[in-house]
């Protein structure tokens, strides 16, 4: 039994009602499996896209596409994975609203950078891409948003990507973009792009994971620092 499948058998030892704002909510969220190592980011920013949008075609050269523009260049070894604010932007150019929460001012997750050379290279992209989030009025908040939080941004329309330590699911320690699709009163609800298809998985596994609340918190962080982020992206409206 997976991590995340023991502590899911957890569950249901929490309190009902505990850290519920409303009632239960599901989102219909379809499931793209990351076809590379570094590319969750554009995952989870396709499904949400395509969630709120069925007319996006979710693809491979999509993945590409939102992997160039929201890179940081480097992060631990091989291709860097993708930043907030660039996730942001992307979704933003693609018509939809987008606001970012970060829970410090530095650059997220410099310290996974193996050198000062390329911290200094992604902390001049993370400077770039804050630089055109402000231009394009995207919110950006200084501080953490919990279950309760993001249940009442889902209640606004609002579909949250999360930074995770894939820990919890996959029991290694790397950062990890998923989409929240549901809370209730004891679970948050989770797409992971990442498909351990030589594990026996499927994205039919992979879909709709529960999270116990009381685990969600420790999940939603990563490294020594505990970074946070969250990238909400939801329909503009109409003018």
């Amino acid at each position: 039994m997976s991590t995340l499948d023991q502590r899911t058998s957890q569950s249901a030892a929490c309190a009902a009602g505990q850290g519920a704002v409303g009632a239960p909510i599901l989102l219909p969220v379809p499931h793209y499996a990351q076809t590379l190592d570094f590319t969750c980011g554009p995952s989870a920013l396709m499904m949400v896209m395509k969630a709120l949008d069925p007319t996006v075609e979710m693809s491979r050269a999509l993945e590409m596409q939102l992997w160039r523009e929201a890179t940081t260049i480097f992060m631990g070894a091989g291709h860097g994975g993708s930043g907030a604010f660039g996730l942001a932007i992307a979704a933003h150019r693609r018509g939809f609203d987008a606001e970012v929460t970060v829970n410090h001012k530095g650059v997220l997750l410099a310290d996974r950078a193996r050198s000062d050379v390329k911290r200094e290279v992604m902390r001049l992209v993370q400077e770039t891409d804050l630089r055109e989030a402000r231009e394009r009025g995207i919110p950006v908040a200084y501080g953490r948003l919990g279950a309760d939080d993001l249940e009442r941004k889902a209640r606004e329309g609002w579909l949250p990507i999360v930074l995770v330590s894939t820990f919890y699911i996959h029991g290694d320690h790397v950062p990890h973009w998923v989409v929240v699709t549901g809370l209730d009163a004891e679970a948050v609800t989770l797409n992971d792009p990442w498909v351990d298809v030589a594990g026996g998985k499927t994205a039919a596994d992979m879909s709709n994971l529960r999270v116990p609340r009381k685990d969600f918190d420790g999940m939603a962080r990563y490294g020594k620092a505990r970074e946070r982020a969250a990238v909400l992206v939801r329909r503009r409206p109409a003018p």
